[in-house]
């Protein structure tokens, strides 16, 4: 798999559609960033810049996530790596 690179904005694809799936997940339950962040015990500044693709989460972060969504961290990060 190739280096993801950054957009203009310093983010990179691969956390953008990181972002995208939470936030899909997330609108699915009707939930505010706030409850999401609130359920997986994290910042909503932070959890807002995972969503929009700028912060590189670790596979702590990744777990809490998918913990407060109710998901497997495998289901979380499903369909987001790059085309090869």
């Amino acid at each position: 798999m190739s280096k993801p690179k950054p957009n203009r904005r310093g983010s990179n694809e691969l956390s953008q559609r990181f972002g995208e799936r939470v936030r899909a997940l997330r609108k699915r339950k009707d939930w505010s960033l706030e409850e999401l962040a609130e359920r997986a015990k994290m910042h909503v500044t932070y959890l807002s810049s995972v969503e929009r693709g700028y912060r590189n989460p670790t596979l702590n972060v990744l777990a809490a996530i998918a913990s407060a969504l109710d998901v497997t961290l495998s289901s979380l990060v499903k369909d987001i790596e790059e085309d090869k």
